[in-house]
């Protein structure tokens, strides 16, 4: 399942690498593409807007 994740602040960053070591494909956006660094070099996705999160992606959480 493809799941896009927007938001990786305290929550949405354990949430979102939670799901990405579990086999998750992962699309993600913040704000800061600092925090999403360690994500992206585990193979997460970079997204430049919350709309290309939600076209590559089956399910969109917001944290």
């Amino acid at each position: 399942m493809r799941v896009g994740f927007i938001g990786l602040g305290n929550v949405g960053g354990k949430l979102a690498g939670s799901l990405l070591r579990n086999g998750f494909e992962l699309t993600v956006r913040d704000l800061d593409v600092g925090v999403a660094q360690p994500l992206l070099s585990l193979g997460a996705k970079w997204a430049d807007s919350p709309g290309a999160v939600a076209s590559e992606s089956d399910m969109v959480i917001t944290c």
